[in-house]
């Protein structure tokens, strides 16, 4: 049996993939969440929360909880504005991760952004991975 949290997250997961709610849009309250869904206020935080780790939801400046940037672009054609394309070389590793709270800070990322980071040798280097492309020459 899957999980209340895990139900409602794929539910609201399934209206931003499907466009019904748009990026920027404003969701509803966990409170107003819990009682469209006949949950409790914990698990619609819960669902939120998973949301808001796949980056697929974003806390606002006003405190409002909004649908993130959409991401229905191929891999094979990033979105590159000018400074944004990291060329690496071959000897260049690449990890994606979460960022640490200063990252974010320094970043100005919106939660459940991950970072690019670019390591070499013992050298690395902290991307935002929503403006940020990266290729290998």
């Amino acid at each position: 049996m899957t999980p209340r949290y895990r139900a409602l997250a794929d539910t609201l997961r399934e209206r931003i993939v499907s466009g019904e709610l748009t990026p920027g849009q404003r969701l509803p309250s966990a409170a107003e969440l819990a009682w469209e869904h006949d949950v409790g206020r914990d698990t619609a935080l819960k669902a939120l929360g998973v949301l808001r780790g796949e980056g697929l939801l974003f806390i606002a400046h006003d405190n409002s909880i909004r649908v993130g940037p959409a991401r229905r672009r191929p891999a094979s054609e990033p979105e590159a504005t000018p400074g944004t394309l990291v060329r690496l070389p071959k000897e260049a590793t690449l990890i994606a991760r979460m960022p640490t709270p200063r990252e974010r800070e320094e970043l100005g990322l919106p939660e459940g952004t991950p970072v690019l980071v670019v390591r070499i040798d013992d050298v690395e280097e902290v991307h935002a991975a929503d403006r940020t492309a990266m290729r290998y020459t």
